[in-house]
């Protein structure tokens, strides 16, 4: 079976974990297999991300002659 190793897990989400585990009587490995599973198994009806927007498009410079003819 392989590995996988995290790093960095912020200390509010390995103490849910943790909680979890206690809870339904697992060890933290266990708990987050479970928690994976589920998660992926639900992974389709799980809302899309929001679409981020359409970059602004950048108009070409003005030339010298085009801003003094209409000031």
């Amino acid at each position: 079976m392989p590995d996988l190793l995290i790093r960095n897990v912020p200390h509010d989400l390995h103490a849910r974990l943790k909680a979890a585990a206690t809870e339904h009587r697992r060890s933290v490995t266990q708990e987050t297999i479970a928690t994976l599973e589920l998660g992926l198994r639900t992974e389709g009806t799980m809302p899309a991300p929001p679409r981020l927007p359409e970059p602004i498009k950048l108009r070409r410079p003005t030339t010298m002659e085009e801003t003094i003819s209409t000031s």
